[in-house]
């Protein structure tokens, strides 16, 4: 692997550290992939300032808590079950975590859908009728 770097590496110990650097960013990339594509971070429905900052420091919070202590969270019930229902099979990873909140966001979306425009359950299941 070839790193490039403004840092003058001049001993072992230097080019470890911009090597763990490095390794860094593919985490903070998976945030901000998961900011874009799931809560649509750069078309944003919500037009007060506030709520964009509440947004964004909500999920960067859950994406730094996770790397902090990713360790312990493998063992918590309610990460297990976000990650089984990101389709997990069994694994407690940073990928399958942001997949199950991306359903339980979805799923967030679809209930305030449905109760702004007062859809019925027989409207529902007369869709699901059409699919099946």
């Amino acid at each position: 692997m070839l790193l490039i770097t403004n840092y003058h590496i001049d001993e072992t110990t230097t080019a470890q550290f911009v090597y763990q650097l490095y390794l860094q960013r593919s985490k903070i990339e998976g945030v901000f992939k998961f900011l874009k594509d799931v809560l649509g971070w750069e078309t944003f429905r919500v037009q007060d300032f506030e709520s964009i900052k509440n947004i964004i420091t909500l999920c960067f919070f859950i994406g730094a808590y996770f790397y902090e202590i990713q360790d312990e969270l493998t063992k918590d019930e309610n990460i297990q079950w976000i990650c089984e229902l990101g389709g997990s099979k069994g694994k407690v990873t940073r990928f399958f975590l942001l997949k199950g909140l991306e359903i339980i966001l979805h799923a967030q979306q679809f209930e305030a859908f449905k109760r702004d425009n007062n859809i019925s359950k027989q409207q529902l299941d007369s869709v699901f009728q059409l699919i099946i």
